[in-house]
C-alpha cells in the first residue's frame, strides 16, 4: 500500500481518528481530493512518487484526483481507475465500524482482489503517524527504514513534498494546529508572508524557491526520528524491526530476505535478485555542512540508541 497513509492524512486528521464510520463515509474519505497532491501534479515540479497516469487517467488534478489513486492504487494495478470504480462499487455498501476494521477490510479486499497474502504500508516521515497506527492496528508489526540524517536531510532539500511540509509545519506551528494540513483559507491573515499562500492551494513555484536553510531539514529530520524511535522502542520485541538504508545498499538481498520474513511473506529469490535488488540505488552523495549534521546529530543518537537495544534484545 504505497504511501496509503500519506495520501489520507493529505485530507486531513480524520484518516487516524477512529471514529465508527460506515461504508459510504469511508468510500468518501479514500476516494476524495488531497489537495496538496493534486497541487503538486498540477504543477511543474511533480514528485516520483505520484505514478496516477494524469495524461491519460480519467480524473485531473485540477479538478481533483481520489486520495487513495495518486500514489496507492497505481503500485497496485496497471488500470488505477478500473480497480477504484470496482471499489467504489464495494465500499460503500459496508456496515458502520471502526475506522480500524474499515482498513482491514479493505486491505482483505485489496489482497483477494489481487492475490496478495501480506500487506505492507509504507509511506515516507511515517514515523509521525506512529502513535495512531500503534493504537489502531495493535497486533500489527513495524519496521523502521532509516537513512543517513544528513542524506535524508539533502534529498528532503530538494523533493517538492518535503519542502511543502516542512514549511507546512512550520505554519502549524505558528497557528497552534496539531496537524499541518489542517491549515486553510482562514488563517491567510495569521501567517507571515512566506507562508500565507499555504493557506490556499500550494504555490508550488513558491515553495521551490523559499530559501529553506539545510540544516532546517536536518532539524525536522531529528525531530521524526527521537519521537518515532522512542514510540518505536514502546513495541513489543516480536513486533518491530530496523533497517537502515545503508545497509541494503551494501547487501540488498540479505536485509530484503529479512524484511521479507519479519513481513510472514515468502522471500522468493526471483523477487530478492530482479523484482527488488535490483532497483536500490547505489550513490551515496556525501554531505558535509557542518550546520546540518549538527542539526541531525540528535536523530543520529537516537538511532544509535535504537539499534543498541534492538541489538540486546534480539534472540541469539
Amino acid at each position: 500500500m504505497n504511501e496509503f497513509f500519506t495520501s489520507l492524512a493529505c485530507r486531513g486528521n480524520a484518516a487516524f481518528e477512529g471514529a465508527v464510520v460506515d461504508g459510504r463515509e469511508f468510500w468518501s474519505l479514500l476516494s476524495g481530493p488531497a489537495r496538496p497532491l493534486d497541487a503538486i501534479a498540477a504543477s511543474g515540479f511533480p514528485m516520483p512518487e505520484l505514478l496516477y497516469p494524469y495524461t491519460r487517467g480519467r480524473f485531473r488534478p485540477e479538478t481533483g484526483v481520489p486520495a487513495i489513486s495518486h500514489m496507492a492504487l497505481p503500485a497496485l494495478t496497471a488500470t488505477p481507475d478500473a480497480l477504484h470504480d470496482d471499489l467504489a462499487c464495494t465500499v460503500p455498501g459496508w456496515p458502520a465500524r471502526p475506522a480500524a476494521d474499515q482498513y482491514l477490510a479493505l486491505f482483505a479486499e485489496l489482497a483477494g482482489r489481487l492475490g496478495g497474502c501480506v500487506v505492507v504500508e509504507r509511506s515516507g516521515a511515517s514515523l509521525a503517524f506512529l502513535p495512531a497506527l500503534r493504537a489502531m492496528f495493535p497486533e500489527a508489526r513495524f519496521v523502521h527504514l532509516s537513512r543517513s540524517g544528513p542524506a535524508c536531510a539533502m534529498s528532503m532539500s530538494r523533493h517538492i513534498g518535503f519542502r511543502t511540509l516542512l514549511l507546512r509545519t512550520e505554519a502549524m506551528t505558528l497557528l497552534g494546529l496539531t496537524s499541518p494540513f489542517q491549515i486553510g483559507p482562514e488563517h491567510a491573515a495569521s501567517l507571515p508572508q512566506h507562508l500565507a499562500h499555504l493557506a490556499g492551494d500550494v504555490d508550488c513555484e513558491l515553495v521551490m524557491r523559499s530559501a529553506i536553510p539545510l540544516a532546517a531539514f536536518g532539524t525536522f529530520w531529528s525531530g521524526l526520528i527521537t519521537q518515532g524511535v522512542d514510540q518505536l522502542l514502546q513495541l513489543p520485541a516480536d513486533r518491530r524491526m530496523a533497517l537502515s538504508y545503508e545497509d541494503i545498499l551494501d547487501a540488498p538481498e540479505h536485509h530484503l530476505a529479512q524484511l521479507a520474513a519479519f513481513a510472514g511473506a515468502e522471500p522468493h529469490p526471483a523477487w530478492l535478485s530482479d523484482a527488488a535488488a535490483s532497483i536500490v540505488r547505489t550513490d551515496r552523495p556525501p554531505v558535509t555542512d557542518p550546520d546540518t549534521r549538527a542539526a541531525c546529530a540528535p536523530g543520529e543518537l537516537a538511532l544509535e540508541r535504537q539499534n543498541r537495544l534492538l541489538s540486546t534484545a534480539a534472540p541469539a
